[in-house]
């Protein structure tokens, strides 16, 4: 039998190959092999319990039904209540589109700034979801190379050329635990400026950083009214709100216009019932965080002790959870390749971690600490010995 066509832009791009392990792992766990699991950006944490209520009274209420395409006013108010509150950004309810997950974000944000043939700068190392998002909008990733997970500002400006509408970061950074500087961001919104580009801001991990100084993000820094960048939000890592799948962008009102189309033959609008819990997110976040933080700061310092025993090229997170450990010279010959290695130490040690190549650089490794300190413990020292 003859297969069916598949479009170009799909076989353009590839499947996450972070859900792919996701799979490899579920079939070991099936055989009842027992997997540590560095692998999974996911906050190891409960929903909060008053998220959750605030779910089931807007279920209880009926609120069913279909509702306003960018969101309902009461959430994209909080919204922009908590731009102002938090980085000083002067933001209405106009500037926001609620979305179902920052996935559909990025792919909506590329698809309303793209043409066919355009280009986008991505620096390495990225999140997986990038460049694909990038390819189904007919448009081409264009990668530049960092040290240690820092931004190579050179190598940004040279990329930009009359086929560049945008630059994407994310800070603090998956999969690196990098927060990117102040003086960086200011000088993407000047070159976004100069050069009439988008400057596209992933911000998911926003909360959960480990310095003395409160986040702020591009917009924050630097273009508080929104005139250059499209800051992408998650409820998922702040909020422990994963499967709720709710996220939303902010950005100029004549770019959120053309967006609120897309969306409205796309998904129509995301449910009010989980609406309704992020909004009890955003009303309550300072006695969500605050625990979550100082947890997931000494986990990080914790499993940072830890890597650099086995790893000694690994960088302290800033931010997020992740270790992104340079492999040493010596295992990259015993082993071939990180992904090589990564493979070894899921058969052997039976801890998932994720190869640098994923995220566009071979030679490192992700490991994620979004697990309690037993397991942080039993993990690296199932590494250590597998290796």
């Amino acid at each position: 039998m003859t297969d069916l066509f598949v479009s170009d832009r799909i076989n353009a791009v590839v499947e996450s190959k972070s859900v792919q392990l996701a799979g490899v792992i579920a079939e070991l766990r099936a055989k009842g092999e027992s997997i540590i699991s560095f692998n999974v950006g996911e906050p190891d944490f409960e929903t909060p319990e008053v998220v959750i209520k605030a779910t089931q009274e807007a279920l209880s209420q009926g609120l069913t039904r279909y509702a306003l395409v960018p969101g309902e006013p009461f959430l994209r108010q909080g919204i922009a209540d908590k731009l102002k509150r938090d980085q000083g950004i002067n933001a209405k309810m106009e500037n926001i589109c609620v979305s179902n997950g920052s996935k559909q974000v990025l792919y909506s944000i590329f698809q309303v700034i793209c043409n066919p043939g355009d280009e986008v700068i991505v620096p390495i190392p990225y999140w997986v979801s990038f460049p694909e998002s990038i390819r189904l909008a007919g448009a081409n990733p264009v990668f530049v190379e960092s040290e240690s997970g820092e931004l190579n500002m050179e190598g940004i400006e040279k990329a930009i050329n009359s086929k560049t509408r945008a630059i994407i970061i994310n800070s603090p950074n998956n999969p690196s635990g990098r927060v990117f500087s102040k003086e960086q961001k200011e000088k993407l919104v000047k070159i976004c400026r100069e050069k009439n580009l988008y400057l596209v801001s992933d911000e998911a991990y926003e909360t959960l950083i480990y310095g003395d100084e409160p986040f702020s993000g591009p917009a924050g820094v630097a273009d508080q009214n929104l005139e250059r960048t499209l800051i992408v939000q998650s409820f998922s890592k702040s909020y422990c709100m994963t499967g709720f799948r709710l996220g939303y962008v902010a950005g100029p009102t004549t770019f959120i216009k053309a967006l609120n189309k897309l969306q409205s033959h796309l998904c129509g609008n995301t449910p009010v019932f989980v609406q309704k819990g992020a909004a009890a997110a955003l009303e309550n976040e300072k006695e969500i965080v605050t625990h979550m933080r100082q947890t997931f700061r000494k986990r990080s310092e914790l499993a940072y002790e830890l890597s650099k025993e086995i790893f000694p090229h690994t960088p302290k997170p800033e931010g997020a959870f992740y270790l992104f450990p340079k492999i040493q010279e010596e295992l990259i010959a015993k082993y071939g390749s990180d992904e090589n290695l990564a493979l070894h130490i899921l058969k052997e040690a039976k801890v998932a971690i994720l190869p640098g190549s994923f995220f566009g650089q071979p030679g490192f490794l992700r490991i994620c600490f979004s697990t309690n300190e037993e397991n942080i413990e039993k993990g690296f020292k199932a590494i250590k010995e597998c290796l």
